[in-house]
């Protein structure tokens, strides 16, 4: 169990997040560069020291300014990846992985054996001899982790731990660390500013902006029920904008652009509609319904992997996503005109307020999603 809820005065902004996992899992603070992640993994672990809060994991309160307890870090049992990972140049892996363990007191056989088990389960056993500048970014990020598993650590603190690596690395040591999270059951925090990370990893996902959790919930509430404008921007969701008017007891029909689209959601005031790229479908012919369809033509074409991603500029702008294989089927090219369209059960209307998305579902105001962030995050039960 990890709980954290502190506030730290800043330069531009007052950092003030709360958030908590009932059981081991991973939370992942995702916003904007200078919105304060790092800095709340620092309060964390002890290297910095928030102005009022409290943190607390594993049933040890490591910080309560209240009854001033403030452990010093190196009795918090934290395992911190830094974003460098922050290795020592001059000692092989196993020392380096070892090294945990030998400055908590372990002997050197006792902290070897510990280095041994956490480099098998990372898998970079047979490495042990060689030095980081002689391995790969991955296998040093590697080696960071089985330094930290190696020290028993209670909490594992991750800064942008995938930020130095290229994109093809990135998205296999995701699914590692995703798996990694799993088989040694210990609460984890990641700092990322990639939605791709935070989803793939996130049990419990945290959006800041200018210091404070916008919302947090798991990746299905978030993709499903953005409670900002920035939030649906910075996941990377299709944002159409116009008046919304009531077309049944659960549909919308919102006038963007010159055209009408129709989604989920009963509203009767300007709004918002978001839906996922992925389910954006893309053509070269005309798709057989009338509803929800853009002719455009594609302006730009970026390639996530196994993924392409279309953006489609017409009367309204979409962003698709399709399998790569599908792209090169259809021979998508910039400057191809092309359709793109979605179904109404995949799309989601809002009332914009001030730049918040009101759900007609749950009846969100934004006065309550900018307070609630705090209370609703505490305790969360984690995977």
């Amino acid at each position: 169990m990890i709980g954290v809820q502190i506030t730290k005065k800043l330069r531009d902004f007052t950092l003030e997040v709360a958030f908590g996992l009932e059981d081991t899992g991973c939370v992942a603070l995702i916003g904007p560069t200078g919105c304060g992640k790092s800095m709340t993994l620092r309060c964390i672990a002890g290297l910095e020291r928030p102005d009022v809060g409290r943190v607390e994991f594993a049933g040890r309160t490591l910080f309560d300014s209240a009854n001033a307890v403030d452990e010093p870090p190196e009795r918090r049992r934290v395992g911190f990846v830094f974003q460098d990972y922050a290795l020592f140049p001059h000692m092989t892996v196993l020392e380096n992985v070892s090294y945990g363990a030998r400055a908590l007191g372990h002997s050197r056989s006792a902290a070897h054996r510990a280095a041994r088990d956490a480099m098998a389960l990372l898998g970079i056993g047979d490495l042990e001899r060689q030095r980081p500048d002689r391995i790969s970014g991955g296998q040093r990020q590697r080696t960071a982790l089985a330094r930290a598993v190696a020290s028993q650590a209670e909490v594992l603190l991750l800064d942008e731990p995938m930020a130095a690596l290229d994109t093809r690395t990135r998205r296999r040591v995701r699914f590692e660390l995703r798996s990694l999270f799993r088989r040694i059951r210990i609460p984890s925090v990641i700092v990322t500013h990639d939605p791709e990370d935070a989803l793939t990893l996130g049990d419990l996902i945290c959006v800041l902006h200018e210091g404070r959790i916008l919302q947090a919930g798991t990746r299905r509430e978030l993709l499903w029920r953005p409670r900002s404008r920035f939030l649906a921007e910075f996941m990377g969701l299709n944002l159409l904008h116009g008046r919304a008017r009531p077309i049944s007891e659960h549909l919308s029909e919102v006038e963007c652009g010159g055209q009408r689209f129709v989604a989920t959601g009963r509203v009767d005031a300007p709004a918002c509609l978001t839906v996922k790229p992925s389910d954006v479908w893309i053509g070269r012919e005309a798709p057989g319904h009338a509803g929800n369809r853009v002719e455009g033509t594609v302006a730009g074409l970026t390639y996530v992997g196994q993924a392409v991603r279309v953006t489609v500029e017409g009367a309204v702008a979409l962003h698709a996503e399709v399998d790569l294989d599908e792209a090169e089927q259809m021979q998508l090219e910039p400057g191809q005109t092309v359709w793109a369209s979605f179904a109404p059960e995949r799309a989601t209307c809002y009332e914009e307020t001030d730049g918040w998305l009101n759900s007609p579902s749950s009846k969100l105001r934004s006065t309550s999603a900018r307070s609630s962030s705090r209370d609703s995050v505490w305790r969360h039960s984690g995977g």
